[in-house]
């Protein structure tokens, strides 16, 4: 996302100081959403699913038999003959907080969360990998700002920053293979592929406005 807006600013020809307003601030305020989103998300999964585990358990107490018999239906679906799927429930449905765990996973197919489990702490892990990660695109901006780099000083910016970027997304793309049966190469430019799409469409954009405003150059005049 940042890499998006430093690339927009970049098509659209702004000035340094715009590139390090919109994005450091775009870092913040996205990082600020996701992690805010993904934490109140959790909060409602995890309601949804201890909800309908108390549900669960108070059908367990109250008609066990409709409940052991609906567990064995699932089985049987799943491959096991009658007898051997009625002797696996019966013998699982002796520990009733067990087969209540269990009947969240095969009859509603949710999780149980664990008590120590904790939304706000997975919003705020959210909340600082998007600012490291996001904050990658600016390192060249932040770090050399003051540095006389001649006229080209905006275009080898966004070249640091390309590259930068493209590095961390394959970085982040080879990573993520680690969960998966993907080739880490394949990862890596698969991430990478989609990122450069991203910024392209936005440094595009970028570049359009630039010619249909004016304020490139308008921006050029004043730094002259």
């Amino acid at each position: 996302t940042t890499f998006a807006v430093v690339a927009g600013a970049a098509g659209g020809d702004l000035a340094i100081e715009v590139v390090l307003i919109l994005g450091i601030s775009s870092v913040f305020a996205d990082a600020l959403s996701m992690g805010v989103g993904d934490a109140l998300s959790t909060k409602a999964a995890n309601q949804y699913a201890l909800e309908e585990r108390a549900r669960e358990m108070w059908e367990m107490e109250n008609n066990p038999e409709g409940e052991i018999q609906e567990m064995i239906e699932i089985f049987e679906e799943k491959g096991l003959s009658k007898e051997d799927a009625t002797t696996a429930i019966m013998a699982m449905s002796k520990n009733k907080e067990f087969f209540v765990d269990l009947m969240m996973a095969f009859e509603l197919e949710l999780e149980v969360p664990s008590e120590d489990d904790n939304p706000y702490f997975d919003g705020l892990v959210t909340f600082c990998s998007f600012v490291c990660f996001g904050f990658v695109p600016l390192l060249g901006y932040v770090v050399l700002y003051s540095i006389d780099l001649g006229d080209d000083k905006v275009t080898i910016l966004f070249i640091i920053a390309c590259c930068l970027t493209g590095l961390m997304l394959f970085v982040l793309g080879a990573l993520k293979t680690m969960f998966t049966i993907q080739k880490w190469y394949a990862g890596g430019l698969e991430i990478l592929f989609f990122g450069a799409m991203t910024a392209a469409v936005a440094y595009l954009i970028g570049l359009l406005v630039e010619e249909v405003t004016g304020f490139g150059e308008e921006n050029k005049c004043r730094r002259m």
